[in-house]
């Protein structure tokens, strides 16, 4: 198991006692459960952290534009204070949010999947163009 993915399973698991809510109310009005969260270091050193996200409603009806201020939502209400907890420092977030789990690196053409990446400028998720 590697360093990054080591992170996913020990600071999540630590941040049991971080006050946060479970369920974040949703601009869309949907659901999504954390799938997971981890720390990835890219081939030039960067941090990045990802947290992936189940959202069943995207199956059936949701599509990119109903949902595109959920990703803000979940980065400002779950993925920093997260990170903030474990006092982890990234140069990127990326929220990803699927409509079926699949693991980490997996592509499933019948998985609906969409990604949008923050800085964290004056601790608040920014959008960043990928």
């Amino acid at each position: 198991m590697t360093g990054v993915r080591l992170w996913s399973l020990i600071a999540l698991a630590s941040l049991a006692a971080v006050p946060l809510r479970a369920e974040v109310e949703l601009p869309s009005g949907h659901d999504a459960s954390l799938l997971e969260g981890f720390v990835e270091v890219q081939p030039d050193g960067a941090r990045w952290a990802r947290f992936r996200y189940f959202m069943p409603a995207l199956e059936e009806a949701a599509d990119f534009d109903s949902v595109q201020q959920d990703f803000v939502a979940l980065c400002d209400a779950q993925a920093l204070p997260m990170l903030d907890a474990a006092g982890e420092e990234v140069a990127l977030i990326v929220v990803s949010l699927m409509d079926k789990p699949l693991e980490f690196g997996q592509s499933d053409p019948g998985t609906v999947q969409y990604f949008e990446s923050f800085a964290i400028r004056e601790g608040r998720c920014i959008w960043e163009e990928f």
